[in-house]
């Protein structure tokens, strides 16, 4: 268990130094490198490498197949961060540094798996996914590899969850609105047309049918303004338009058209400049494969796992919206996207003891 422990700091470590954010196609490369070297010299694994848009990925089987019983998928892409947090440091029983916890112990889990698995006589069915956007959305990885055919009979997203399972999270959509206006000066705002008022009725519409959360226990469909932009740069001139954009997180009870809808009746003279829209994260708790990874869980941890939804996304709804179950587990750790982010290095062993037992019962 020492060597175990030691070989995920240092992999951990290794791959923190990689400033993956999505403007350095270099270091995304080179961290998909350091992966494909790693386990260069393991015997009978089937290694796929492919990029489209400087946005590099890898998948690992353990068989020659594009459809393993168990996939197993991770991210090595991170937001910005300064760059000390790009200097890893281990202190007090934990990794410290960007994307520790998000997610590069958990590549060190799957790396370090691939080889422990590749050297049985009979290596089970699992295969690997290693992504470099999911920060960014997902598309041009987990995304393009879904619609290229790679397939599976149930999905692990290695996402941190502090060892607890979540089964679902809400869908995405960003929407951005052009709201016309006419300039005219400051001083003669009767010779122009403020689109700010309008701007401000709008809002407040929206405000009124999709109330913000109240917390994280609040399950509901949230569309937060992000973003406003008027004006020209000048103080005294009524601006010709107004651009707001909306992040939305919506719940199963509503679609994207439906919002989309509802915003076009909030700014009934605005110009839809942009819509995108992603599915959310959806598969039964009660599920049969759950059920056995949260009885292995709950071995290895004391207690029952605690199951949950979240507001955010993750490249597990690739999978989930096309019928296939899929659920994050992940390690222990604080900080996502903070300017101190660490994981848990007993987190990271118990982790990969839970999904050795949990291949072992397939």
């Amino acid at each position: 268990m020492t060597e175990l422990r030691d070989e995920l700091i240092r992999l951990t470590c290794d791959l923190i130094r990689f400033e993956t954010i999505a403007d350095r196609p270099d270091q995304l490369q080179a961290a998909i490198d350091y992966v494909a070297d790693y386990l260069a010299d393991v015997p009978g694994i089937q290694i796929e490498k492919s990029c489209v848009a400087d946005k590099p990925t890898l998948v690992v089987t353990l068989q020659p197949t594009r459809s393993p019983r168990l996939m197993l998928n991770g991210h090595l892409d991170v937001v910005v961060g300064q760059p000390a947090q790009f200097v890893p440091e281990v202190r007090d029983g934990r990794i410290y540094g960007r994307g520790s916890q998000d997610m590069k112990g958990s590549i060190a889990v799957m790396i370090r798996l691939i080889r422990n698995l590749a050297q049985r006589p009979n290596p089970p069915d699992v295969g690997f996914q290693f992504v470099t956007d999911e920060e960014i959305g997902g598309r041009r990885g987990t995304g393009r590899l879904r619609d290229e055919g790679w397939r599976c009979d149930f999905m692990l997203c290695l996402e941190p969850t502090d060892l607890g399972i979540m089964f679902e999270h809400k869908g995405g959509m960003w929407a951005q609105l052009r709201i016309p206006g006419r300039a005219a000066h400051g001083s003669r705002p009767w010779e122009g047309d403020n689109p700010v008022y309008r701007l401000m009725q709008g809002i407040q519409a929206i405000s009124e049918r999709y109330p913000p959360p109240t917390g994280p226990h609040d399950w509901r469909t949230s569309v937060t303004p992000t973003e406003i932009r008027m004006g020209a740069g000048s103080r005294n001139q009524v601006p010709a338009e107004a651009l707001v954009t909306f992040d939305i997180r919506w719940t199963a009870d509503t679609t994207p058209e439906t919002i989309q809808a509802d915003l076009a009746a909030a700014f009934p003279d605005a110009e839809f400049i942009s819509v995108m829209a992603s599915a959310g994260l959806r598969t039964d708790p009660e599920h049969l494969e759950v059920g056995r990874i949260a009885d292995i869980v709950e071995r290895h941890i004391g207690h029952t796992p605690r199951f949950y939804r979240e507001h955010f996304a993750t490249d597990a709804r690739y999978y989930s919206h096309i019928g296939i179950p899929a659920i994050c587990l992940g390690p222990v750790g604080a900080g996502l996207h903070s300017a101190e982010e660490w994981v848990e290095i007993a987190s990271l062993t118990s982790l990969y003891q839970i999904l050795l037992d949990y291949i072992d019962t397939m």
